[in-house]
């Protein structure tokens, strides 16, 4: 009973991945919703896993699920070979990771910005913060981590 107790609480953390940032979106602990979290800007890599495991730690998280760059034909591209570099290292560090596909995320993210009237070029950040929840959502509407 306590473990499925624990299972239920921890919450999970949904990642699109950059070259010197990472969105962030949180889920709450019932793994229903997905909420904008942060943006952490990083210069090199084991910054930003010592950074991802402090917000970890912080928020009660052990999973996380990190935007798959394919491109519009399924293929894998440069991005997609960082992006799994970076997935082992967080299973190495004993995170359970998923990858969601991230096609058109950042560009849905920009739709909702014109949508709301926010100027998409100077909100880079604001971008990857809303893709970040955009790719954590379509994680948690497949409920495929039970």
């Amino acid at each position: 009973m306590l473990i499925l107790l624990r299972e239920f609480m921890n919450r999970f953390i949904g990642i699109d991945f950059g070259m010197s940032k990472v969105g962030l979106a949180i889920s709450d602990p019932s793994k229903i919703i997905s909420m904008p979290l942060k943006v952490l800007r990083y210069k090199n890599p084991k910054n930003l896993i010592e950074d991802l495991q402090v917000v970890a730690t912080e928020n009660n998280v052990d999973t996380f699920v990190v935007g798959y760059p394919l491109n519009m034909n399924n293929e894998k591209n440069e991005m997609t070979s960082l992006v799994d570099n970076f997935k082992d290292e967080l299973i190495d560090l004993g995170f359970k990771v998923f990858l969601q596909d991230e096609r058109l995320s950042s560009e849905s993210a920009k739709k909702i910005m014109h949508e709301q009237n926010i100027k998409t070029g100077n909100n880079k950040e604001q971008i990857d913060l809303i893709a970040s929840t955009i790719i954590l959502q379509s994680f948690l509407d497949k409920g495929l981590w039970s």
